[in-house]
């Protein structure tokens, strides 16, 4: 999705961006790989262990990435 495409999903769907960190993806041919292996299949929500910050943290770390979140009870916290 391209960012007029993202501002007009956020402007539809009433949200609003809080915070954006930039990241690096040493391997985002993994990250991409993963992202559709994730959205092929119903995600099933457990609130705490399966939840949208979860998501991105496993297609973060299928792209080489260490960083996750602490918001949304995530696992390590922004590292």
């Amino acid at each position: 999705m391209g960012h007029a495409g993202y501002m007009r999903y956020l402007r539809e769907n009433g949200k609003k961006e809080l915070r954006r960190t930039r990241i690096s993806l040493p391997n985002p041919e993994g990250a991409q790989r993963k992202l559709e292996q994730l959205t092929a299949r119903k995600w099933t929500w457990f609130i705490v262990p399966n939840n949208c910050a979860s998501f991105v943290e496993e297609v973060f770390a299928a792209g080489g990435s260490r960083v996750s979140s602490w918001s949304n009870c995530p696992k390590l916290g922004w590292a």
